[in-house]
């Protein structure tokens, strides 16, 4: 009952904030973004990408984020968002529930559309554990969890965001694969909100395990804000498919057209969003691209069965 009212709220909350802004942009398409990173860092980062997409289309964008991931995809539902820039399994959720279809994806520097999960870990959790060497994938993950149930009930855990891939599920589908139950062997479980959050709350020692990505781990230690001494990756997923823009399936065909054109010619100093990897260029994805996070989401649902 709370989940359903919570949900209610949040669509009154968009329909308030975007009734206006529609009616008074009526030629402006609206574009989301889901709340990786400091959401009004990412607005700031995210002006050079829209004023390129607005030159190619000829057709002004608004952009908005929320709080967190489901108001983003709750926004594309009530059809006030056209297209959004989602997490993979967020992605998979809007396409579920909102109609979403993927359509374009980042390119990395080093030539790839992928990025990993990882944990992170303070320095005393580390040495607690045992781990001076980031584990990896399934066997990884069994070998963490084998470690963590010599310590049940000692140490805390926080995810970033239910909807959220490299932060929640990938890191949980695998716990569960390990046969690792995080309510059940760890002494608190919670959610920072950002992979950003999560980075600073394993810094400040405020939890001791925290779930982010190697996209918004990198970037913070180039910033200064952490460093591998401070917080340390003790465990990385294999590779994930990469967070996808996607626009809403009953949008006219002109218009999405147009934005796969325009966003395949984003020259690479426009893409400065950090929170989504160091993107060089974009190339055209299908919903198809993501079966595996689709069958992720299958393990993850199962659980709530």
């Amino acid at each position: 009952m709370k989940k359903a009212w919570m949900g209610a709220m949040t669509l009154v909350f968009l329909l308030a904030c975007f009734s206006g802004a529609r009616a008074a942009d009526k030629d402006c398409l609206v574009m989301g973004l889901i709340p990786t990173e400091d959401p009004k860092a990412m607005i700031e980062q995210i002006q050079p990408l829209k004023a390129h997409l607005e030159k190619e289309l000829g057709q002004c964008i608004k952009v908005f984020t929320a709080s967190d991931y489901t108001g983003v995809i709750e926004a594309m539902r009530a059809k006030k968002l056209d297209f959004a820039w989602f997490g993979p399994f967020s992605y998979v959720l809007a396409h579920e529930r909102s109609g979403a279809e993927a359509f374009a994806v980042g390119v990395m520097a080093k030539g790839d559309s992928t990025y990993r999960s990882i944990l992170v870990a303070t320095p005393e959790t580390a040495q607690k554990l045992g781990i001076s060497t980031p584990l990896e994938g399934e066997e990884g993950m069994k070998a963490i969890a084998q470690k963590v149930n010599n310590h049940k009930k000692e140490l805390t855990l926080s995810f970033t965001d239910p909807a959220s891939t490299s932060g929640h599920n990938v890191p949980r589908y695998f716990m569960i694969k390990a046969g690792l139950d995080p309510e059940q062997v760890f002494k608190k479980v919670g959610y920072s909100g950002t992979h950003d959050a999560a980075e600073l709350m394993i810094k400040n020692k405020t939890v001791d395990l925290a779930a982010d990505n190697d996209m918004t781990y990198p970037g913070m230690v180039e910033k200064g804000k952490i460093s591998p001494r401070e917080n340390v990756i003790i465990w990385k997923s294999t590779p994930i498919p990469g967070s996808p823009v996607a626009y809403r399936q009953d949008l006219p065909d002109k218009t999405k057209d147009g934005l796969k054109k325009a966003i395949v010619t984003v020259p690479a100093e426009a893409n400065k969003v950090k929170g989504f990897g160091n993107i060089t260029k974009w190339r055209l994805v299908s919903d198809g691209d993501y079966a595996m996070i689709k069958d992720i989401k299958k393990v993850i649902d199962g659980l709530k069965k």
